[in-house]
């Protein structure tokens, strides 16, 4: 949506983005480039991760690099998430997902997006939401992962899963909705996962979209590297791998943050 006013936060023009799906409101901003830059724009939307503890506007900051690029930039919870509604699950993330493509397709028909420049740039979880929708859907162009979670059903059965959980419910009361009761919520997912549609191994040799890239830390203790180098072979895709050296799943040295943004601007300014 575009406001007949138009509204800034800084040198950008922003509009605020609200979805139904199933009767259900999730929530996004969505950032235009300086208005030097033309449109159709080039557009990246970014899938957060789990638990998703940045507001919006924190997730824009660190990538506004991006936006002086000359590409639009789409953020949003999914359902179950912060100021979203309804409950987690993986179908619903995938629903949110098709929808916000959807609009995507819209706004390129009005001319604001380039129908064939639409881009993904996820995280975490969000990485595993990303590679879903790809092995359904053609329209993505680059797809870039950044610290994805690739191997969710070992997650899954695992104590530390349960253990990350409790702590969520615990301290982060209400951030996250659907997973009140553990157990139940645990049990939900393995039946997802059990799901083809839904499982890494087919996931991979559906993949649709045009280019992807993985960047991972190279000591990543949750989605170890040796792990994503052998679920990158099942895909039908070329991959292009990019490790940051003494990185764990998260970027938080400067220099790490650095090589990081350096890979992401590369990788989007290719031909």
């Amino acid at each position: 949506m575009e406001f007949k006013e138009k509204q800034y936060d800084g040198p950008y023009e922003v509009s605020g983005i609200d979805i139904y799906n199933n009767g259900e409101l999730f929530k996004g901003v969505l950032y235009y480039p300086p208005e030097s830059y033309k449109k159709p724009y080039p557009l990246i939307i970014y899938f957060h991760g789990f638990p998703q503890l940045f507001s919006l506007q924190e997730i824009v900051k660190t990538y506004s690099f991006l936006l002086n690029m000359g590409l639009a930039f789409i953020v949003f919870d999914f359902r179950g998430y912060r100021f979203s509604e309804g409950k987690i699950s993986i179908k619903s993330q995938v629903s949110d997902a098709m929808k916000i493509i959807e609009f995507a397709e819209i706004m390129a028909k009005k001319n604001v997006f380039a129908l064939n420049n639409i881009n993904i740039m996820a995280h975490d979880f969000g990485a595993y939401i990303a590679l879903i929708l790809s092995s359904k859907i053609k329209r993505i162009n680059r797809l870039l992962l950044v610290s994805p979670i690739l191997d969710l059903k070992k997650h899954v059965n695992g104590q530390d899963f349960l253990k990350v959980l409790n702590y969520i419910n615990r301290f982060l009361p209400g951030n996250i909705r659907g997973m009140e009761n553990v157990d139940e919520f645990i049990k939900m997912t393995k039946k997802e996962l059990s799901k083809k549609e839904f499982q890494i191994e087919n996931i991979m040799r559906k993949l649709k979209n045009k280019k992807l890239k993985i960047i991972i830390g190279e000591v990543d203790k949750v989605t170890p590297l040796e792990e994503v180098k052998n679920i990158i072979h099942l895909t039908n895709r070329n991959v292009e791998l990019s490790i940051i050296k003494s990185m764990d799943h998260e970027c938080i040295d400067d220099k790490e943050i650095e090589k990081r943004n350096e890979g992401i601007k590369k990788y989007f300014i290719k031909k």
